[in-house]
């Protein structure tokens, strides 16, 4: 796992203060290793798919981790979405099944399954900048022009936005709900404003390599078929070893090959969807 740091949101200072005051402290830190673990799940399937983090920051509707954003595919940016609710699922399914075998962890743990239940549920809403709405944009994306997308979920956040403060002007009248308030009023925010967080920057193939250099490097081959999109041998390079690619034909003959520092090149040549047999015809230099 990369280095990466931790900062925090003001507003989710105002958040923890209002909990601690209510008397929700254990609520609270349930929720707050459920959304590290969650931004973890982000961190790892992002990694593995060759992609860095920057840092990340803990907010009132979660956390997010920070980058410049730029996915190579919509499946890579789907992928790195489900993961974090796909680990809160999985916990919560753990946590109950642990509760028929361990009757007695139920107190223990209630808090905890719950918090992943509820975290799952939230990102998974298609609204931005939740995770769902992350998979909505990649997929409105995906065909057509990603500026445009991004006005669409951002409208959708708005309107969301605004219906929960709504509903928390009802609440009013009866028994304030000020989380709807709290998490109304950030999602508006960053409806309205440019996001640059829970992004992920693709990590620089050179640069990752200085750190194990002392160490010495492995030296490896891949064979690729020429039909595959350069953007996926990205994910198959990692910091600990130079990797070489041999593009083979249909009859596994050797039509041209590619090395890590062509790589970095060809990927800011040729778009990230470009087969390998197009970039052989026209050269890798």
């Amino acid at each position: 796992m990369r280095k990466f740091k931790f900062s925090i949101h003001p507003l989710f200072l105002v958040f923890v203060a209002a909990l601690v005051y209510l008397g929700y402290f254990y609520v609270l830190l349930a929720y707050l290793i459920t959304i590290i673990l969650h931004e973890l799940a982000h961190a790892l399937v992002a990694q593995k798919l060759g992609y860095k983090l920057n840092h990340i920051t803990l907010m009132p509707h979660g956390a997010s981790l920070s980058g410049a954003s730029k996915f190579y595919s919509a499946k890579d940016e789907i992928l790195v979405a489900i993961a974090g609710p796909a680990l809160n699922v999985v916990l919560a399914i753990l946590g109950c099944a642990l509760w028929w075998i361990f009757p007695d962890t139920y107190f223990y743990t209630q808090e905890f399954v719950y918090a992943n239940t509820v975290t799952a549920i939230i990102n998974c809403l298609p609204i931005f900048p939740l995770d769902g709405g992350r998979v909505l944009l990649a997929i409105l994306g995906r065909n057509g022009k990603r500026s445009s997308a991004i006005k669409k979920v951002k409208i959708t956040g708005i309107v969301f936005s605004c219906a929960l403060i709504a509903c928390f002007v009802i609440t009013v009248f009866f028994v304030p709900n000020y989380t709807m308030l709290v998490f109304g009023s950030f999602l508006f925010i960053t409806s309205i404003l440019d996001d640059k967080s829970s992004y992920y920057d693709h990590i620089g193939i050179l640069a990752s390599k200085n750190s194990h250099l002392n160490r010495g490097l492995k030296v490896r081959t891949i064979a690729v078929p020429e039909s595959m999109q350069l953007y996926k041998l990205m994910s198959a390079v990692t910091p600990d070893s130079i990797t070489d690619f041999s593009v083979l034909d249909k009859d596994l003959k050797v039509i041209g090959k590619i090395s890590e520092n062509q790589l970095e090149k060809l990927i800011e040549i040729y778009p990230a969807n470009t087969k390998l047999a197009l970039i052989i015809e026209h050269g890798t230099r």
